[in-house]
C-alpha cells in the first residue's frame, strides 16, 4: 500500500471516530472544481530528515465559504488553494511544511467607510488572502496554517496587511464532514470545515501616515480582534499525493 493511500485511509478511520454531527456542504460552491496537474504546481521541498514514504502533498481548494474578522463578514466566492505537505521526519517525529497559497481578490463588503455610507467604486476595498509561511503538523491535516490578509485602496497604500509574516492569522479549521468522491475520474476529498478559536492582530503599513490609518482600518474592521469573536466556515476539495510519486 502506498503512503498516500496508507495516509487517505488514516484520515478517513481517523475522521470517523473524531467528526460528529455530519451535514452536506453548508454553501453553494461558486467555483466548479476540476482536478488537474495544476494542484501539485506548489508542493514544497520537504525536509532532508524526511522519511520520504510518508510524505504526500496536500491541495487544499476552497470553493466556498465565509469568513468573520471583527466586523468584517466576507463570502468566499473565488477559490482558494493552499498547498501543503506532511509526513514523518528520521526520528518519528512528524512534521509540516507550506507549499504556497493561491486565491483571487474579493471586495469587502460595505468598503472603506462602511454601510450606508459607501460610494461605489470610491470607497471599494479589496482583499488579497496571503500565506506567511507558517503550518503544523496534524493528525489527518496540518494545523495553524498562517495567513495575513492585504486591503486594496488608493489611500491605503501598497503594504496594507492585517496579519503578518511574524503576526499571523492562525486558522485551525476543525472537519465537520469528510467524504471521499470522485470528479472526472479522480479520487477527491470533499469537506467542510470551521473555526471560531482563531485570534486577528490589527493592521500594520497602512497610509503614509501608519498610525492614523492604521487606526482608522482597525476602527473600521473591528481588529484586533480576540479568540471567540471571529470564525470562518470552508466547503473545501482535497488531493493528497506521494512524495514517492511527485520524484
Amino acid at each position: 500500500m502506498s503512503a498516500l493511500a496508507r495516509c487517505l485511509g488514516v484520515g478517513i478511520a481517523a475522521g470517523a471516530l473524531l467528526l460528529s454531527g455530519l451535514a452536506a456542504p453548508a454553501h453553494a460552491a461558486s467555483y466548479q472544481y476540476r482536478p488537474s496537474d495544476a494542484d501539485w504546481a506548489d508542493c514544497p521541498k520537504i525536509p532532508a530528515n524526511a522519511k520520504v514514504d510518508t510524505w504526500s502533498c496536500l491541495s487544499i481548494v476552497t470553493v466556498a465559504g465565509k469568513i468573520k474578522l471583527g466586523k468584517i463578514e466576507q463570502q468566499i466566492t473565488p477559490p482558494l488553494r493552499i498547498t501543503v505537505a506532511q509526513g514523518q521526519l528520521n526520528d518519528g517525529s512528524t512534521a509540516a511544511v507550506f507549499g504556497g497559497l493561491r486565491s483571487q481578490r474579493m471586495k469587502v463588503p460595505g468598503g472603506l467607510i462602511g454601510k450606508p455610507f459607501e460610494v461605489p467604486k470610491l470607497t471599494d476595498v479589496y482583499v488579497e488572502t496571503q500565506g506567511t509561511g507558517h503550518v503544523d503538523a496534524g493528525p489527518i491535516f496540518p494545523t495553524n496554517v498562517g495567513i495575513k490578509l492585504r486591503l486594496i485602496h488608493a489611500l491605503l497604500g501598497p503594504k496594507c496587511y492585517i496579519g503578518s509574516n511574524s503576526n499571523p492569522i492562525r486558522l485551525n479549521p476543525q472537519i465537520t464532514s469528510l467524504e471521499l468522491t470522485s470528479i472526472d475520474g479522480v479520487p477527491v476529498f470533499k469537506a467542510t470545515a470551521k473555526d471560531d478559536t482563531f485570534s486577528v492582530p490589527g493592521a500594520s503599513g497602512c497610509g503614509l501616515n501608519w498610525g492614523l490609518v492604521n487606526t482608522a482600518v482597525n476602527l473600521r474592521a473591528g481588529v484586533p480582534s480576540a479568540s471567540g469573536k471571529n470564525s470562518a466556515e470552508f466547503d473545501w476539495y482535497i488531493r493528497g499525493k506521494s512524495y514517492l510519486e511527485l520524484q
